[in-house]
């Protein structure tokens, strides 16, 4: 609030004004002007669009808002955030330090939603539950961005059917539109569309990621889908395609921000699992046995030294955790 009286002297001074004069003015004292100059006071919330209409400026000029650059900064918090493991509690933290800094920046808040998800599809049923849905409830609420409110209802109806609660997660995802076209025009695509080189490059890289990602999460939920009916051929089929997708992205060096949203990490190792189920399912343990020492060695191998000293317990928790996930278990016990 001190540039605030730094920005009215600067408004004041560029007019030719004395602080009597703009007391005067104002019907004010000149004695308030002084205090608003020196920061030993603030002008009232009535008071301010007055003083903005006065100096023939907007109430973002008085405070020197830049929304461009309150945007950078967001996806800066935002980009920090996904420096570490999903779900930690240092990811977190930085996410509600952004959030304390840049209350409208929903783009946090659903990110926040989305780790609190993600730790209550892991088990984590403690007060972080009710917690979520009061976030999810809120932006929904005030959020005008509907892809981030529909992101925000997909969390809600997750962490709603991981914790017992089915029926309203059924009944909120069966309130959410059927479908969004393709070519649905928004931010993204008509800067891809319509602008050109420089202008357009960074949401031209930026819808390619979310298209991977997409093709990646559907590709799996695909053979999910298969594998659960027990048409393990097909299965198989649809997890290769996932992992190729992860191969793409792996073999490629890519500005961490246009990496895919979740990473080619443990999910390039988690879907080599998916494979190896698949091939025991089908009855070529050789394969099943060759393509889990390989599972294993992409999560390994995706962390220094350093680092995989400090997240190991949660990925191996998290390979057993699928493994059994599979039904691997009853081919045999996992090794690690």
């Amino acid at each position: 609030m001190i540039n605030l009286g730094n920005k009215i002297r600067e408004l004041r001074v560029n007019k030719g004004l004395t602080q009597e004069q703009l007391a005067t003015a104002l019907n004010l004292s000149p004695q308030a002007i002084s205090k608003w100059e020196t920061g030993g006071g603030y002008p009232d919330v009535a008071t301010l669009p007055v003083l903005a209409g006065y100096f023939g400026v907007s109430l973002d000029d008085m405070f020197e808002y830049d929304p461009e650059e309150v945007e950078e900064k967001i996806q800066k918090v935002l980009y920090s955030s996904r420096g570490g493991l999903f779900g930690s509690d240092l990811s977190i933290q930085i996410l509600l330090d952004g959030i304390a800094a840049y209350p409208s920046g929903y783009i946090l808040k659903r990110e926040l939603l989305w780790h609190y998800a993600e730790r209550i599809s892991k088990g984590d049923k403690s007060d972080i539950v009710e917690k979520a849905l009061i976030l999810g409830q809120q932006i929904i609420a005030e959020c005008k961005d509907t892809f981030i409110t529909l992101g925000v209802m997909g969390d809600m109806a997750d962490i709603y059917i991981n914790t017992g609660r089915y029926e309203e997660g059924k009944k909120l995802i069966e309130s959410m539109p059927y479908r969004y076209h393709l070519d649905i025009y928004d931010r993204m695509r008509c800067t891809v569309m319509f602008l050109n080189g420089q202008d357009s490059l960074h949401e031209a890289r930026e819808w390619k990621r979310w298209a991977h990602q997409e093709l990646y999460m559907v590709c799996e939920a695909e053979a999910k889908c298969f594998y659960d009916t027990g048409d393990y051929e097909n299965a198989l089929l649809s997890y290769e395609e996932a992992a190729d997708l992860l191969e793409r992205f792996w073999r490629r060096e890519i500005p961490r921000e246009y990496a895919l949203l979740q990473g080619p990490d443990a999910p390039r190792g988690l879907t080599m699992v998916n494979i190896a189920a698949c091939l025991y399912r089908l009855g070529r343990t050789e394969e099943c046995d060759a393509t889990l020492d390989r599972a294993y060695r992409m999560i390994r191998e995706a962390y220094s030294d350093e680092f995989w000293e400090k997240c190991k317990d949660i990925r191996i928790a998290e390979y057993r955790k699928w493994y059994d996930r599979m039904g691997l278990n009853e081919y045999k016990p996992c090794p690690y």
